[in-house]
């Protein structure tokens, strides 16, 4: 009876839980909060659990829980826990969807700034070389002229010379290393939305680029260790600086009339190859004081770098007018290796050759063998200099010296020749004579004095021949006495103007 009057009880318990409408009382009372139907089954459920757990017994006497009431029980006891583990769950999932609605709203309101955060620039250049990749630019079409359509591309150059290696007189040629640069306008290349301040390439072939080439040159070297030496920087303005480093041999056609005391100018232009003055307007860049620079330590072993000029040449042609940057190198030879080789032997081989006017002309082949190995050392060294230059149809100045200096041996060895030759006919003529007429004996002795009394006891023709005889040896002593003068004197006067001419130009 107490059984049944329970379960009737708790019947009816659940039919009042039940009857409650907590949907309703949810829009009522929380009626700001949107979103969250799907927690009205779960909040029934578990008030429905809430009540039945605190509902007293009523007041009937304790009683042995049967097999239902504990199944009842274990089920309302889980039924409270699912709910509360489902509200834990729901109150996570709603403050996450709380704290992305939050990011996405900071998101947006960084997104709205009037003021982004500026790209590196490394994405920059990023996204400028795709464009310039994708884009329709045709680095074989010229950009716009100077000045409108129509008008010539102005190329400004500069150029600094790093180095000259080397003069080669032989091959008339010489090599230079330099920095040479090229400016130009290239609206196409304009990038004045970008906030970035220039624009660095390493590839020439990514842009169009003028078809310059130098006149004079014989071969050369476009520098790849370690990287490529070139060079390319973009202004906003499409304003493109194209530089590189090179290693040149140019020819030079030498004037040796002056050698060695010559100045050698060397001359090297360049030109467009295919585009006249009317396409391409090529020029020394107006902006700088002086577009061609160069080391000042610039030195080689036989020439001294004296001065670099630049000017401007036009050209014409039967297919159109060309502009050439020409560049003048003046180069002066270094005299010192030519006085150590040339000057100061000769100089000293010269004065050795005059001691020979003061060897009695007796001993002959003393006098002849020393005048023969001065004249021999003489023509090799003369041979060695005019080794170093190319066979040419004029007279250099180091032949006029070596010519004078071995005329000047050449005619004391004829001097000392004749000398000899009259020398030898005195004693040839003493023998002579002496075998004839013994009574000239007395006579022939150059060193004695003849008195009148002995001339007047003498044979008139022994006396004739000895006053011959004398003569004879008077003339070969004052020929050696002159040449002992003359030579030198001679090879003062030609010193002085040889140096005069050869030295100073005039």
């Amino acid at each position: 009876m107490r059984g049944q009057i329970a379960q009737a009880a708790n019947t009816r318990m659940m039919k009042i839980g039940s009857s409650v409408d907590y949907k309703k009382w949810w829009h009522e009372k929380c009626s700001s909060y949107e979103g969250s139907e799907h927690l009205y089954a779960t909040t029934a459920k578990f008030s429905v659990c809430v009540l039945l757990a605190s509902c007293p017994t009523y007041s009937y006497p304790p009683r042995r829980l049967t097999r239902i009431d504990r199944k009842f029980t274990n089920r309302v006891s889980f039924m409270f826990f699912a709910g509360c583990f489902s509200l834990l769950y729901q109150g996570i999932a709603m403050a996450g969807q709380l704290f992305i609605c939050i990011i996405a709203a900071l998101l947006c309101l960084a997104a709205s700034d009037s003021n982004p955060l500026p790209m590196t620039e490394n994405v920059v250049m990023n996204e400028y070389l795709t464009a310039l990749k994708t884009l329709s630019y045709n680095r074989d079409v010229m950009p716009e002229g100077s000045h409108g359509y129509g008008s010539p591309v102005e190329v400004l150059c500069t150029m600094y010379l790093i180095d000259i290696s080397e003069v080669d007189d032989l091959n008339m040629d010489y090599r230079a290393m330099l920095y040479f640069r090229q400016s130009w306008n290239d609206s196409r290349l304009a990038y004045l939305d970008l906030d970035i301040h220039s624009i660095i390439l390493n590839d020439p072939r990514l842009i169009w680029t003028p078809d310059l080439f130098f006149v004079q040159e014989k071969e050369g070297i476009h520098h790849n260790l370690i990287v490529p030496n070139t060079f390319i920087k973009i202004s906003p303005e499409g304003e493109v600086l194209y530089s590189v480093r090179l290693s040149l041999t140019f020819s030079c056609p030498m004037d040796f009339r002056k050698y060695p005391h010559d100045l050698q100018k060397c001359t090297f232009s360049v030109e467009s190859y295919g585009r006249s003055r009317d396409k391409l307007a090529l020029m020394w860049d107006h902006r700088k004081p002086n577009p061609v620079l160069f080391n000042k330590n610039i030195s080689t072993f036989t020439f001294e770098l004296k001065a670099v000029n630049e000017s401007i040449k036009h050209s014409s042609f039967n297919f159109g007018e060309y502009t050439s940057l020409e560049v003048s190198v003046v180069f002066q030879r270094k005299i010192g290796f030519y006085m150590i080789q040339l000057y100061i032997p000769f100089l000293l081989l010269v004065a050795l050759s005059w001691l020979s006017f003061w060897i009695p002309p007796k001993m002959i082949a003393l006098r002849l063998s020393l005048l023969l190995v001065v004249l021999y050392l003489m023509v090799n060294i003369g041979s060695g200099i005019s080794e170093r230059i190319p066979p040419v149809s004029y007279t250099k100045g180091s032949d006029v010296w070596i010519a004078v200096c071995e005329s000047l041996v050449f005619t004391s060895f004829l001097e000392s020749i004749l000398v000899h030759i009259i020398s030898r006919n005195r004693e040839k003529f003493e023998k002579k004579m002496r075998k004839k007429d013994p009574e000239a004996q007395r006579v022939l002795e150059p060193e004695e004095k003849i008195s009148p009394a002995n001339n007047d006891s003498s044979n008139s023709a022994v006396n004739i021949v000895a006053s011959r005889l004398k003569s004879d040896v008077l003339v070969s002593k004052r020929i050696d006495k002159i040449s002992a003068v003359l030579f030198p004197s001679l090879f003062v006067i030609f010193n002085f103007v040889y140096w005069l001419v050869y030295c100073t130009g005039h």
